[in-house]
């Protein structure tokens, strides 16, 4: 009898589950999540740094918005699409500022901490990008 690996469970991220308060919403002049149906919620902010997640109600869709207090207009939203507990969800920056990663509840971070990227929250990790990409600064 050949066993087969467990099948994937959806992803989820608990700190979704609680009622959202005013503080949950994005700020003004950001646009809303791109599907219907996200919940939003304010995971974190550390650094000088707002960190908002959504997810649908079914975890098929989950988006990251990271948004520099110091550089308001300078914010990102990343989404993804993952069926899987064991992928990462979304990973998302902003240049010359800060890459984050999105992951569901018991992912094993241990590549991500490998990589250089600290624990901002349970569910997301974030390294500093001291300068833009392919730039001289």
């Amino acid at each position: 009898m050949l066993l087969s690996p467990p099948a994937p469970t959806p992803p989820h991220i608990s700190a979704l589950d609680r009622e959202a308060t005013p503080a949950d919403a994005l700020p003004e002049g950001i646009p809303p999540l791109p599907a219907e149906g996200h919940t939003t919620r304010l995971l974190a902010t550390a650094d000088g740094i707002r960190y908002f997640v959504g997810q649908t109600r079914d975890a098929t869709s989950s988006c990251l918005t990271v948004i520099p207090e110091d550089r308001p207009t300078q914010w990102t939203t990343g989404c993804g699409q993952a069926t899987d507990s064991r992928q990462e969800l979304v990973r998302t920056g902003v240049p010359g500022v800060v890459t984050a990663v999105l992951i569901p509840d018991n992912y094993n971070p241990s590549r991500l901490l490998a990589e250089g990227f600290s624990r901002v929250h349970e569910n997301i990790y974030s390294v500093s990008t001291n300068r833009i990409p392919g730039s001289a600064r």
